[in-house]
């Protein structure tokens, strides 16, 4: 048996069953078995916060350090280990010393919220008395210095060989840049972690051990028990991937697409290895052709209008590199001849606001947010080679009186784009929904 690389989610890390399959799954194996574990959600959440309290003099040390204690305490119901407690005990500390200098910058964010996954990994240590911790350090696994977006760069495969047959827990989301400085990958990351070490020790298959929330056809909150999607693309993955009611990393394809190594997204219903559902290159289109209506109402529309904005060069351009310079993502452009349209997070609508208004376009006569609205993202491939898709999905919300603010359909044969005041987000889900399944 060769060497595997699974994705273990911090959700799971308090779900006995999971984890037990999981050991159960593993048992009896005499090669490397890579587990990258993400941070448990709620830990990673009081890190966070934490960082916010250090500026406004609000951070309680001895209560930081009681409620990260209580993370291993309620898992394991046991005191915090030695590697624990050093791991507690050295954040509170660096979280002092951010307070006192008033400032941090992103490469010392990224150091402050690695600990999330180091403690989780401890924590899951201490249930799984036959595994080992390895950090990023231990097997030099390197990464650029784009600190929250870093890029997986090498590893050390001399280290991991020499490794004894056995069960290794790994932290995922970051890695070293090469000044040894902790850099991470973004928030929950694991995926990537584990897609970029699946490629480099030469491993076949990817294999997450479940998911937050499975790729079904749309999100379970508005459609009651919708299906789970058996077969996706590596591109229709990394699409749903920007909704927030699937838990996976848009990134995760990139180290595996070119040496068209699959994933696999695993049952943690069973020690069987039961396989949910598979993601490689090989386009499966559906007889609906609309593999999942998913949404979200984390968006804000940045929006910039003229007569000549479809004919100045430059404007898109330079939009795109003063939004990425102050690291602000953008989710998708929807452009015409008259209006270019930025897609962006609710957070980041009035930053993104701020800095357009600096770069002061004579071409532009209005630049404005438009907030209270909902993405939804009609995927699947072969949209534009079947007839009638576009027509269903515009009769869907047509006939129930939902007004679309915007559409984008075309550029891409795997998906199609409305944006609908927040108030219609359920409601279109759940009629272009009817219109498929």
């Amino acid at each position: 048996m060769s060497d595997t690389v699974i994705r273990f989610g911090g959700s799971h890390i308090g779900n006995q069953i999971a984890l037990q399959n999981l050991k159960v799954y593993l048992n009896g194996s005499k090669s490397r078995n890579y587990v990258v574990v993400s941070a448990i959600p709620g830990l990673l959440s009081l890190i966070e916060s934490s960082l916010g309290e250090v500026f406004q003099n609000e951070l309680n040390e001895e209560e930081l350090l009681s409620e990260i204690n209580g993370f291993y305490i309620s898992t394991t119901d046991e005191h915090p280990s030695q590697a624990y407690s050093k791991l507690a005990g050295q954040l509170v500390g660096l979280l002092k010393g951010i307070g006192l200098i008033g400032d941090y910058s992103r490469a010392l964010k990224d150091q402050v919220l690695s600990f999330a996954e180091k403690l989780s990994v401890e924590i899951l240590a201490s249930l799984w008395n036959e595994a080992k911790v390895i950090f990023p350090e231990d097997i030099t696994l390197q990464v650029s210095s784009d600190f929250g977006n870093a890029t997986f760069l090498s590893v050390d495969k001399a280290t991991l060989n020499d490794f004894e047959p056995g069960v290794y827990l790994i932290p995922g989301t970051y890695g070293l840049t090469e000044n040894n400085k902790p850099a991470r990958s973004g928030k929950t990351a694991a995926d990537y972690t584990a897609a970029f070490l699946t490629k480099e020790i030469g491993i076949n298959t990817l294999k997450l051990w479940g998911l937050d929330n499975d790729f079904q056809r749309a999100d379970p909150a508005i459609i009651e028990n919708p299906e789970i999607i058996q077969r996706l693309t590596y591109s229709e993955a990394s699409e749903l991937a920007y909704f927030e009611h699937y838990s996976f990393h848009p990134r995760t394809v990139e180290p595996l697409e070119h040496a068209h190594i699959p994933i696999e997204v695993l049952s943690t219903d069973t020690a069987d290895g039961e396989v949910e559902t598979v993601i490689n290159t090989e386009t499966y289109i559906e007889e609906q052709i609309v593999k999942s209506v998913a949404c979200t109402d984390d968006i804000s529309l940045l929006k910039l209008d003229g007569p000549g904005v479809g004919l100045k060069p430059g404007i898109l351009a330079k939009v795109t590199n003063q939004l990425n310079d102050a690291g602000l993502n953008i989710k998708s452009v929807i452009t015409s001849q008259t209006s270019i349209n930025f897609i962006l997070s609710k957070e980041n609508g009035a930053k993104a606001l701020k800095l357009v208004h600096k770069l002061g376009f004579s071409a532009v006569t209005d630049i404005k947010v438009v907030h209270d609205v909902a993405l939804i993202g009609i995927v699947g491939h072969g949209m534009q080679q079947a007839y009638g898709v576009s027509a269903k999905i515009f009769a869907a919300v047509a006939n129930n009186k939902i007004n679309v603010i915007l559409s984008g359909s075309g550029a891409s044969d795997l998906v199609s784009y409305l944006v609908v005041q927040e108030a219609y987000k359920e409601k279109s889900v759940r009629e272009v929904y009817k219109a498929f399944f």
